[in-house]
Formats: structure tokens, C-alpha cells, sequence
């Protein structure tokens, strides 16, 4: 999990829930090109479970700690999907806000997967 990814995960998670707040400013509701930049950060994540999976052989990563990594990058995985059903099913601006949280912790979860790698 060493290398940019994980920051850049960050960074656009962060960004998300920044375009997300515009959109909840304005009034909008989620398009097709807040659904594709979720896919592209939902990508990343995937990227990222997989090389920790294929990398954690090779680090001391007892039990525990590769059970709460696994399950940060596990919620992570599940954090974008649930928030943009919950926006789409309910289009409200309350619904849009939402995704916002979603993004910020996104950028959570990343950020506590990396504290747990050692």
C-alpha cells in the first residue's frame, strides 16, 4: 500500500465532497458525471484492497490489524455505492449532502488503513 495511491485516494475523496456541496448549493441533484467520478475513486479502491491482499504476506501484519485493514478497505468499498442509492431513491437536497459525507469519510477510512499498515 506504499506508493501515491492511497493519497491521491485522499485527495479525491476530499475533492468529491467539495463538487458534492456545490451541487447541494446549487440545488442539484447527482448526474451522471458525480456517478462517474465516484466510479473512478470506487476503482482506486478496489486498486488498493487488492495490493494490500497481494501485499500483506510481506509485512508483520498480525490478526487483528489485517482483520481492521481489510475491514476499513472493505467499508470503503461499500461507503460510495449506499450513498448514491440513498441519494438517487431519495432526491432530496438533504439526499445530495449525503454523498458529501460519504466522500469525507471515504477519505476517513483511507487515511485508517493507512495508520493500520505498518
Amino acid at each position: 500500500m506504499d506508493g501515491p495511491l492511497p493519497l491521491a485516494l485522499i485527495y479525491a475523496s476530499l475533492a468529491f465532497a467539495a463538487v458534492v456541496l456545490v451541487y447541494v448549493a446549487l440545488a442539484r441533484t447527482p448526474d451522471w458525471g458525480l456517478l462517474g467520478f465516484a466510479g473512478v475513486i470506487e476503482l482506486g479502491v478496489l486498486v488498493l484492497l487488492v495490493m494490500a491482499a497481494v501485499q500483506v504476506g510481506g509485512v508483520d501484519l498480525g490478526g487483528p490489524e489485517a482483520l481492521t485493514l481489510f475491514g476499513y478497505l472493505l467499508a470503503g468499498l461499500a461507503l460510495l455505492p449506499v450513498g448514491f442509492l440513498w441519494s438517487l431513491t431519495e432526491r432530496s437536497r438533504g439526499a445530495t449532502a449525503v454523498l458529501a459525507v460519504v466522500g469525507l469519510t471515504e477519505a476517513f477510512v483511507i487515511l485508517r488503513a493507512l495508520q493500520v499498515w505498518p
